[in-house]
Formats: C-alpha cells, structure tokens, sequence
C-alpha cells in the first residue's frame, strides 16, 4: 500500500468514526426530543383539563351572579 492509500484509508476511517459518532449524538437527541414530546402531551391534556374545570366555574358563577342580580333588581322595586 503507497503512502497517499495510506493516508486515504486514515482519512476515511476517520470520517467513518466522526460520522458514527454524530450519528449517536443524533439518535441520543432523538430520544429525548421524545421524550420531551411526550412529557409536553402529557402536561397539555392536563392544563387543557383544568382549563376545561375553570371555563364551567366561571360558566357557573357567570350564572349565578346572574341569578343574583335578577333577584336584586326585583327586591328594589
């Protein structure tokens, strides 16, 4: 093998090792971005939860109040 196959075959093999390490930091990246997907579904369809609970005490109490002005407008005449 001449000095210049050498130095290719170096040079490739160090390309290879270079892009099978990229291609691990890639796939690490990968799983916790799905990871993080997944805690960030998760955390959505709770909040989404509780705001339904608060938009029905506010549509309760909306009413409510309601309610109570009617009854106040009544007892003033």
């Amino acid at each position: 093998m001449t000095e210049l196959e050498t130095h290719l075959l170096n040079a490739l093999e160090q390309l290879q090792q270079d892009y099978m390490q990229r291609l691990s930091e890639w796939e690490s990246a990968f799983v916790e971005l799905q990871k993080m997907f997944s805690l960030t579904q998760r955390d959505n369809a709770m909040l989404n939860e509780r705001v339904m609970q608060l938009s029905q005490q506010v549509q309760h109490l909306s009413e409510q109040t309601e309610r109570l002005s009617q009854l106040y407008s009544e007892n003033r005449r």
